[in-house]
């Protein structure tokens, strides 16, 4: 069904929906010149669920005469607002009053994903690591979207709610159409307890697998992450799981999924350069556009080995090789931003070198875009304390953004975190790339501790929920005390002390809205959903994308879109999760489309190296579509 459109949204409809057809130059780019020239839009690739043949509606609707951009809408101030009572996800967060201790009380690790397949996403959410170990089992919540604003506790009817593990990565593992669940366990002394593989029925309940060849072994579980992508291109998807996270010294694994769902572990040569770290966040994406994806992992600990982060560089058929030194990844030369032993993070670590200089405290880890490039950047959160007595401190990292340098610079990254004016915070742990206002720029969106924020005085250096709007130069403002995330006055003390984040469109309005976990600071503390008032008030585009189970895996994870004008290169691609322990993010490929041009081309490229031009006509504007393999488009 069509989306209803605010006045905002309809004035940016009217200004330029469908690439104008008023006698300018927009269509789709030439395919490449191994293509086949006819792209069919009405292809024979499999139907998506409902919805219309965007040829004969976007035929309807036609063009538009007027085809200037509409100028942004800016901010202000409140732009987010808390819906977390209202919408039923505060149900069974914490217990109050309990009647003995809980060490943690809350369910603060937590993300999205559509468990019941209804195109919108449903929150899951995890209790926090170490109750197990106090007697009390990992809980799971589970809310399925009511399409309205609201959610429906279904945690026992899901089957998950009991489950023995610290987070779950979703993925369809058999190409059958549903997300079934890996449930990582992140502790070693849970009486023989294992992960597993649960496997749905596809209207949302899960039932365990038990020989998935996923379980491992029972007092080696140090799991931090999980990540499902289809590394060796045969069209279903494998597992990455990152080990260790900030307790542990573990290699990392990867597994290969033979098309049904079971799984073989990879030889230890498959993960070239991996040696026991405490990897604590991971994400996947294709950083050297060459069609696979590689992984990069955020290592804890600047005490142990130097705390060197992972770049696995994929061969293409799901070998990998660590290149983190390389590319300019594994570490910083330039050491904590705070201190003036270090000349504020401009000098070099003395007598070291790539691969030796002092890494960081790593959790969060996402990639993106951030400058339009049409090549992938990276965006980690790190604890970094400005400690000058302590040269592992002193010259630690601190949260960074990495710009990817291209091809002409052998796929390096160059740290701009002090040129684009990012604010040292001693306290970051999860961290995002997304655009929240739609203005075709990434923002930066960051969960911090509280534990150190006495020692500071502004707001920038507080544990106030980060949200880093990036300005037309580059740079980045802080707005997250003006927000309507945090509150002055400290109610439940939103938001600080945040755990996980996530962020989807739930109300499929076009813009996106975030989920934070509140970390119990002492008595209990429940999750926060705040709904976001300004990204919809400019205009939009949101894309679900969806693979055939033949040559592509059915959620499409790293396939990717490109929409191109004269000016301006906006890039998503598909990722199942980033961060620590799985923050999970809505699939949709949401982007703002700011100051698009009149004349513009869409084109998508699958995992298999399939590369099609999308009609703008067709695709439209401040509407969901879905993209089925290869170019089939249906309006949902």
């Amino acid at each position: 069904m069509r989306q209803s459109l605010n006045k905002y949204a309809w004035a940016a409809l009217l200004a330029c929906t469908y690439g104008c057809s008023s006698g300018s130059e927009s269509g789709p780019a030439a395919p490449p010149a191994d293509q086949d020239a006819s792209v069919d839009q009405t292809s024979d690739a499999p139907e998506s669920d409902g919805g219309a043949d965007a040829t004969q509606e976007g035929a309807t609707d036609g063009g538009i005469e007027d085809c200037n951009s509409p100028p942004i809408v800016p901010t202000g101030d409140n732009f987010f607002v808390d819906i977390s009572e209202a919408s039923g996800i505060r149900a069974d967060n914490f217990v109050p009053n309990p009647p003995t201790a809980i060490p943690i009380n809350d369910h603060s690790r937590l993300g999205f994903a559509d468990i019941n397949g209804d195109g919108y996403d449903d929150i899951v959410a995890h209790s926090l690591f170490p109750n197990p170990k106090a007697g009390i089992p990992f809980e799971h919540l589970v809310f399925i979207n009511n399409k309205d604003g609201t959610f429906k506790n279904a945690s026992d009817e899901s089957g998950l709610r009991a489950v023995q593990a610290g987070f779950f990565a979703f993925g369809d593992v058999d190409n059958d159409g549903d997300q079934d669940a890996f449930a990582g366990l992140d502790i070693t002394d849970l009486a023989g307890q294992t992960h597993h593989l649960y496997k749905n029925d596809g209207s949302g309940h899960f039932a365990v697998v038990t020989a998935s060849g996923l379980e491992g072994t029972a007092g080696q579980t140090t799991a931090s992450n999980g990540v499902f992508a289809d590394f060796d291109g045969d069209a279903d998807l494998d597992l990455f799981v990152a080990n260790g996270q900030t307790g542990y010294l573990s290699l990392d694994q990867l597994f290969y999924n033979d098309g049904t769902g079971t799984f073989t572990k990879a030889p230890s040569s498959a993960l070239g350069g991996n040696y026991a770290a405490a990897s604590n966040g991971a994400v996947a994406c294709d950083y050297d556009n060459d069609g696979d994806l590689d992984i990069f992992v955020s290592v804890y600990g600047v005490s142990s080995g130097g705390a060197q982060d992972f770049l696995y560089e994929n061969d293409g058929h799901g070998s990998f090789v660590d290149v983190a030194v390389e590319r300019g990844f594994a570490s910083m030369p330039t050491g904590n931003p705070w201190l003036d032993l270090t000349d504020h993070g401009k000098a070099v670590e003395p007598n070291k070198e790539p691969g030796t200089y002092t890494g960081g405290n790593g959790f969060g880890i996402d990639c993106g875009d951030i400058n339009n490039d049409g090549l992938l950047d990276i965006f980690i959160t790190n604890i970094s304390h400005p400690v000058a007595s302590d040269l592992s401190r002193a010259w630690s990292d601190p949260t960074l953004v990495l710009i990817n340098q291209g091809a002409a610079q052998g796929w390096a990254f160059r740290n701009e975190t002090a040129d684009r004016k990012v604010p040292f915070n001693e306290g970051d742990v999860d961290g995002a790339a997304i655009d929240f206002d739609n203005d075709g720029r990434l923002d930066l969106s960051i969960s911090r501790d509280k534990k150190y924020e006495g020692s500071y005085t502004a707001e920038d250096q507080k544990a106030w929920f980060g949200l880093l709007h990036q300005l037309a130069d580059g740079s980045f403002e802080s707005l997250g005390v003006k927000s309507g995330i945090n509150d002055p006055g400290l109610a439940l003390l939103r938001m600080k002390n945040a755990q996980n984040h996530a962020w989807s469109d739930i109300d499929r309005d076009g813009d996106l809205d975030l989920l934070v976990g509140g970390r119990d600071t002492g008595g209990g503390r429940p999750n926060f959903l705040f709904k976001n008032q300004i990204g919809s008030q400019n205009r939009w585009l949101a894309l679900h994308m969806v693979g055939d189970g033949v040559k592509v895996n059915r959620d499409a994870i790293g396939a990717r879109v490109t929409v191109r004008d004269n000016v301006s290169t906006y890039l998503r691609e598909v990722r199942a999760t980033r961060g620590m322990y799985n923050s999970m993010d809505g699939r949709a490929l949401l982007f703002g489309l700011g100051t698009l041009g009149c004349s513009y081309t869409i084109e998508a490229r699958w995992p298999d190296g399939t590369t099609v031009a999308l009609s703008p006509d067709a695709v439209g504007m401040n509407r969901y579509v879905t993209i089925t393999y290869p170019d089939k488009i249906v309006v949902d």
